[in-house]
């Protein structure tokens, strides 16, 4: 919460969102945190912006895929 500045709201939101990724891409929800922290600052943003969370999960989501290729 405290590392992406999320409300509590946010935060569950961002919680379900690495337990998706997690299921799908076959990573850790450590791995996936790291990832977040570090990899998807655009992403991020545009979250801040439009608030389509699914839309977010999805971009997370291809981009782990190539980094895992």
């Amino acid at each position: 919460m405290n590392t992406f500045s999320l409300s509590d709201r946010d935060a569950r939101r961002l919680e379900r969102v690495i337990a998706d990724l997690s299921a799908i891409v076959g990573m850790d929800h450590t791995e996936i945190f790291d990832f977040l922290r570090f990899g998807v600052e655009k992403e991020l943003e545009e979250l801040k912006v439009d608030y389509h969370w699914e839309k977010f999960r999805i971009k997370i989501q291809k981009k782990l895929k190539k980094s895992s290729s």
